[in-house]
This record gives C-alpha cells, structure tokens and sequence, in this order.
C-alpha cells in the first residue's frame, strides 16, 4: 500500500511539472518589424501563451539608437531579448499596447537602461522582483494601467530611481515600506486612483530629496501632518473627503483645490498655496506669512485673514467669491503686489483707498453683483490703459496662461465721450 501511494506521488508530481512545462510562454521570433527610425508598430501578440523576441536581423536595424519606441500594437507580454539583443538602450518606452505581464527575464542585460515608460497599458499585477535587472532605472511610468497594489519590495534595487509616475491604476493603499531606501527619489504622481490613506513614514528616506508629490483625484481622508519635512510641490486637489490639512513642512507651493477642506495649518515655510474652491473652508493659519508670494482664497468659506497683513512679499492674491469675509485685509504692506482679485461690496470698499498705494500692481479684477471688471496697467507705462486700444491676443500676452469666462468685461480707463464699447474676451 505505501509503495502504490509512493507510485502515486511521483504520478502527481510528473504531472504536475508537464503542467508548468505547457503553462510557460512560447519564445517567437521577430523577423520583421515595421519601424520608422527607431520607433516600431504592428506587434501582434495578443495571446499570453506567446512571447515575442526580436531576429537578428530586427535588431541590427536598431543597434544605432539608444531609445526605442514600441506603439500600436498588441502584446500581452513585454518582448524578451531586448536588452541582451540592444545592451546601448537607455530609454525603452511600450506605449498603449494592451501590455498584460512584465517579466523579470525581460530586463536581463538592461544595465544602461534609465528609462522606462510602460504608460497607457492593461498592466494588473506586478510581482516583487519585476525590475530587480533593471539597477540603472532612473524614471519609470506606469500611469493608465490597471494596478491594484505595488509590492512592498518592488523599487528595492533601485537605488537610482528618480522620477515615478502611477497615476491613472486603481491603487487602494501604499505600503510603508514601498519607497525604502530610494535616498534618490525626486517626484512621486499618484494622480487618479483610489488611495484613502498615506502612512506616516512613507517617506523617511526622501526627506531632503523629495521635491514633489502628487496625490489629486484620490480619496484621501488625511494626511500626517510630518509626512514631509521639506518639499518643492505638494498636489493634493479633487480629493473631496479630505477636511482637515496640518502641514509642519517647508514648502514652495501647495495645491489642494476642490477638496472638501475645513480647516488647514501650515506651520513651515510656504511660498504658494492655492485653496481655491473648497467651498467649506472656514479656518486658515499660516504661521510665517512673511515668505508668501501666492495666496489663492477665491471660493471658500473664510471669514478672517489675520495673518494677512504681514504677509509683505506677496506678488499675487485672490479673494474672489469669498461671501463671508468681514472685510479686504489691509494689504498696503505688500508693495510688490502685481495681481489682486477680489470681491467688491459695500464693506470692503473701507478699504479702496489702498489701492494706489499698490504701485506695482498691473492686473486688478474686481467682482461686485453686477459682474466683473477687469483693469490692466500699461507694462511700458505706470498708469491703467487709457487711450490705447487693448485687443484679446494683447490682454493674452499680458495674463499668460489665465483663461477669461466667457462673460469677463475689459473696461479700460476713457475719456469722457469715447465712443468704444467695452472689450469682451474669454473661452466661448
């Protein structure tokens, strides 16, 4: 009886194996391949149970290039051989080619590559050990996939990693220990997925390195307050379950937009922080205002802005649609305003009188209920356009990249009896 159950093991186990065996990837060779320079199309293979790799004579009509571009084409795996047959790439970008699997074996020989864009793909699961070959890698994308969760260990050989961009999967949560020991890493994107939490030491070793992170359009339901210690630009807008935002960090800019934020501290260095459109706000405190140049309120539920009058390097300021607010802050200390919107009624009209003591000041919007005035001083002279005649591609020129509503009235400084009508621009 045990030598027939020992028969039967060795059946099951044989079995077993020739079913690994048929489950493997069938290797085709490329023989021809439809490219322009070094950009190539019309891969076809759409079956999992085959793997492509190039020819000899494929890859000798590459040997030249140090990118290579695959696109319009369809692959459920990543082609084998690359690297050992193109050992001088650098960049290797498979762009929205229905690509399924990323192998390990796919990056041996990929010691120069620092650059890898899998961007706009049907990629679900990655495994830890996916890019172990690739130790080079300095950018890697792999936004507008279908990925659900990273691997704790999946960036730990690459310690030269720079840039990564996930935006557009499906990621729940980030572990702890995703960016560990990446002491290199310089910007994260997390953009468009379904994150409701970041741990608090999730970026331990990016402290002084890290110089932005971007988490719009998540779920996120707060974030901890020393997550950063000091970071260029923080993007955390359309995340409408965020209410509260403590921030200990030094920062350029902050950006969380149409969010649902209540209350938010900023209790480090900040240079920018747009807010507009959280239409809850009611509590903002900036505790070194003396560094803000940018300060986006319009839309928001605020009532006070005690710290407003200290802030002397401001350069831009809106406080457009903001219905509560007691009054326009006394902002006579910013001499170098050059950009100003706000909201005009009969309380902040105490306050008109500031206005020209903003001599730098070369854009003014103010919104009242009747509409929206918009005055635009002459750059090559120290007063409001006049007598000159102001055309949309001029007032373009002169807001850059400001996009008008439709209903925006220019109104210029006339002489009494002038005969023009009032300038409209903006998007139609």
């Amino acid at each position: 009886m045990l030598k027939l159950n020992y028969l039967n093991y060795i059946l099951i186990a044989l079995i077993g194996l020739a079913i690994c065996e048929s489950q493997k990837p069938q290797e085709v060779a490329v023989e021809s391949l439809d490219c322009r320079k070094n950009t190539c199309m019309g891969l076809d293979f759409p079956i999992a149970s085959k793997i492509a790799y190039f020819s000899e004579e494929v890859t000798n009509n590459l040997r030249e290039y140090e990118s290579l571009i695959l696109h319009s084409s369809h692959l459920a795996n990543l082609p084998r051989k690359v690297f050992l047959n193109l050992p001088q790439l650098v960049e290797f970008d498979v762009l929205e080619c229905h690509l399924q699997q990323v192998e390990r074996e796919c990056f041996e020989g990929a010691e120069n590559l620092k650059i890898l864009n899998l961007g706009g793909n049907n990629i679900r699961v990655l495994e830890s050990n996916t890019f172990e070959l690739a130790t080079q890698l300095e950018e890697l994308n792999l936004s507008d996939n279908q990925l659900e969760e990273l691997p704790a260990n999946i960036f730990l050989s690459l310690n030269k990693l720079k840039k990564i961009n996930f935006s557009n999967n499906q990621l729940k949560t980030i572990s702890l220990n995703t960016f560990s020991k990446l002491g290199s890493l310089k910007s994260i994107n997390l953009d468009s997925n379904k994150l409701v939490e970041l741990p608090g030491e999730l970026f331990r070793d990016q402290r002084k390195h890290l110089t932005n992170f971007s988490a719009r359009s998540n779920r996120l339901e707060g974030i901890p307050s020393n997550i950063f210690s000091e970071i260029e630009g923080l993007f955390l807008s359309f995340n409408p379950q965020l209410k509260s935002l403590h921030l200990t960090a030094n920062m350029d800019l902050l950006q969380a937009t149409n969010c649902g934020l209540e209350s938010v501290k900023l209790d480090g260095r900040v240079i920018g922080v747009q807010l507009e459109d959280n239409l809850n706000l009611k509590e903002l405190k900036i505790s070194q205002p003396q560094d803000l140049e940018q300060l986006y309120l319009a839309n928001t539920n605020l009532t006070r802005l005690e710290f407003l009058p200290k802030a002397s390097k401001l350069v831009d300021l809106d406080l457009t649609g903001i219905e509560n607010l007691s009054d326009l802050p006394k902002i006579s200390s910013a001499k170098g305003l050059e950009r100003l919107s706000f909201t005009y009624d009969n309380i902040t009209s105490d306050h008109m009188d500031m206005l020209p003591q903003l001599k730098d000041l070369n854009y003014l919007e103010i919104s009242h209920d009747k509409g929206r005035e918009i005055f635009i001083k002459d750059l090559d002279e120290d007063f409001f356009v006049d007598e000159a005649e102001l055309d949309c591609g001029q007032l373009a020129d002169l807001l850059e990249f400001v996009e008008l509503p439709k209903d925006t009235t220019i109104l210029e400084d006339r002489l009494v009896g002038d005969p023009r009508r009032p300038l409209r621009c903006g998007a139609a």
